[in-house]
């Protein structure tokens, strides 16, 4: 059976932003690259892009984004968010087929001057709305450190719930230890 998430076009527009699929190039790495060059490492703390720090070579970025192509080939997909044709996110998920047809939305980045304008929200609705209605999912999961605040107030008002914390479950690349919180969001709880 062929994944669900294979299907999905390679460019999904919400009202103000394009999500596109982009191969791992050296065309493409230098446009993330350009996008996230000047931001804070510290931004990118909690988010594992080049292991939670901005990649300093497009070499490094292309390294990364081929490994993200790898992470997802059998059962994911990753999209770079462009709002007016500027890059300036990306969001990866992954459906899971089988009995409890859960979808994981996992890794969401903005660069910082795009936070504060609800595009995390905005892709996230767009990603909820093809997941219960393309792919056929019953259940959303969603996570994050317990220590990414904003992560945790995006989630939490986007209505998913909180199923609990997993304590010390996750590691940084720092080797740092911390405790994670597991969300879900059901069909029957979803509004359009």
């Amino acid at each position: 059976m062929i994944n669900p998430i294979k299907k999905l076009p390679k460019v999904i527009k919400t009202k103000r932003l394009e999500m596109r699929q982009l191969n791992a190039t050296s065309e493409n790495a230098k446009l993330v690259f350009d996008a996230v060059k000047n931001e804070n490492p510290t931004d990118f703390y909690f988010n594992p892009i080049a292991k939670n720090t901005v990649p300093k070579t497009v070499k490094e970025m292309l390294k990364k984004m081929q490994q993200e192509d790898e992470y997802s080939k059998s059962n994911g997909a990753n999209y770079y968010i462009f709002h007016t044709d500027k890059l300036i996110g990306y969001r990866r998920f992954h459906f899971f087929d089988d009995a409890t047809k859960t979808l994981q939305m996992s890794i969401v980045w903005l660069t910082r001057s795009a936070w504060g304008n609800g595009f995390a929200k905005e892709t996230s609705d767009k990603i909820e709305a093809i997941a219960f209605y393309t792919l056929g999912a019953n259940r959303i999961t969603r996570q994050c450190s317990t220590e990414n605040v904003r992560s945790a107030k995006s989630i939490k008002s986007s209505g998913f719930h909180l199923d609990g914390i997993s304590r010390q479950s996750g590691v940084y690349p720092d080797n740092k230890v911390y405790d994670v919180m597991f969300w879900s969001k059901l069909k029957s709880e979803y509004k359009k």
